[in-house]
């Protein structure tokens, strides 16, 4: 039976592939090794595109990364500095402005161990606050109970932008010696207390509304950064030793919660990603668009890129950081100015990790080991070694 002609194409074609030429009849191999080369110079451009479109992808993400870095350190870094500044205005320069204190209170006399204790003590009774209202959260989360939870976090931002805000307005003047009476505007009208109850109500209502419902972006930011730094300075007044072991638990108390299998937080993320839904919490977006346009264009409006989410930082991690920051202006600015390099390197290694890992991380844990260490190596070390050497007349 004769073969049919094909036969010797695929076989050429095999061989072809190999490197081998072979003649299997007038004109065959002829014919293949043209088509071959070209073949292979569309594989080699395809490669080349593939190759390009890689190296312009990689470009992007770290264009993008670079713009998430910048878009969430920028906010921590102005909670920091807003709440420096209150709480240098309120002490006036002084650490005898503690006042707040929760079940035990250190004083002056205490030894070490009674110190220890009541800290912890102290932090314990947080923590358990803390892990408390977490679980009611999930659990309403869980059942959808959408409009308990949304009127919870109304009614809290409520709270903190009028109460907290008011207490604030009135630390800050009698830190000014300006009475409340003596405060008039261009009408000669004097503010008094009902005044400020009225000024107080409408700021937090406006608030509320423009974290909750519409309001343009940097006014939503801005009073989200009012909430972390209002309630930060209020914990500023806790005794010191309170207040570090306060923020060891949380960021222990952090590190269970998003990582453990069975951590409230991790529970909460995963059930949110099942509904496909946003949690609702007051987190800070910090969403990003690169837009890579060309200068003989006009600009388009930037789409969001899918498999780009937004970095959320939760408003708590906010408040720790700034309540670290706050006990190291009580102290000195050299304090202050090394646990805010502290955190703010700590939280660029935790969106380093959050972009290689690509999952829900905590924000304390890292920032405040670091902030910790850097403040109690600078007040206890660092400072009395400076203080020393200015004394002795020598400076480096």
């Amino acid at each position: 039976m004769k073969k049919p002609f094909f036969s010797k194409w695929f076989v050429a074609a095999l061989f072809e592939m190999a490197g081998v030429r072979i003649p299997l009849g007038p004109g065959i191999t002829d014919e293949i090794r043209p088509a071959r080369e070209e073949r292979v110079t569309l594989l080699e451009g395809e490669q080349l595109d593939e190759s390009n479109a890689t190296r312009e992808e990689e470009d992007e993400d770290m264009d993008y990364h670079a713009e998430t870095v910048l878009t969430i350190l920028k906010p921590v870094a102005l909670t920091m500095i807003f709440v420096v500044w209150a709480v240098k205005t309120i002490a006036g320069g002084t650490t005898d402005n503690v006042q707040a204190t929760i079940a035990f209170s250190e004083k002056s006399d205490d030894g070490g161990g009674a110190v220890l204790w009541k800290s912890i003590a102290n932090a314990a009774i947080v923590l358990a606050a803390i892990f408390l209202t977490t679980v009611i959260f999930v659990i309403l989360y869980k059942y959808r109970c959408l409009k308990i939870i949304y009127g919870w976090l109304m009614t809290s931002s409520t709270v903190l932008l009028g109460l907290f805000g008011a207490g604030l307005f009135y630390a800050l003047l009698e830190a000014w010696n300006v009475a409340m009476d003596d405060i008039t505007c261009n009408f000669q009208l004097e503010i008094n207390f009902s005044t400020v109850v009225f000024l107080m109500w409408n700021f937090a209502i406006v608030g509320v509304v423009a974290i909750f419902w519409h309001a343009p972006t940097r006014i939503n930011q801005g009073y989200l950064i009012l909430i972390s730094g209002l309630l930060a300075i209020f914990f500023t007044k806790l005794p010191e030793w309170t207040t570090l072991a306060i923020l060891v638990i949380i960021a222990l108390w952090d590190l269970f919660a998003v990582l453990a299998p069975c951590g409230p937080l991790k529970m909460l993320v995963e059930t949110a990603q099942q509904r496909q839904e946003p949690i609702p919490a007051l987190l800070y977006n910090a969403s990003v668009f690169v837009m890579m346009a060309n200068p003989n264009e006009e600009p388009e409006e930037p789409e969001p890129n899918p498999k780009r989410k937004g970095v959320k930082l939760g408003l708590g991690d906010f408040i720790f950081y700034s309540v670290l920051i706050g006990r190291a202006a009580l102290f000195d600015m050299i304090t202050v100015f090394t646990s805010f390099i502290g955190v703010i390197t700590g939280l660029f290694l935790t969106l380093l990790l959050l972009a290689i890992l690509r999952k829900a991380l905590p924000a304390l844990p890292i920032s405040i080991a670091l902030g910790i260490t850097f403040y109690l190596v600078t007040s206890y070390v660092l400072f009395p070694f400076t203080i020393t050497l200015g004394s002795q007349g020598i400076f480096v």
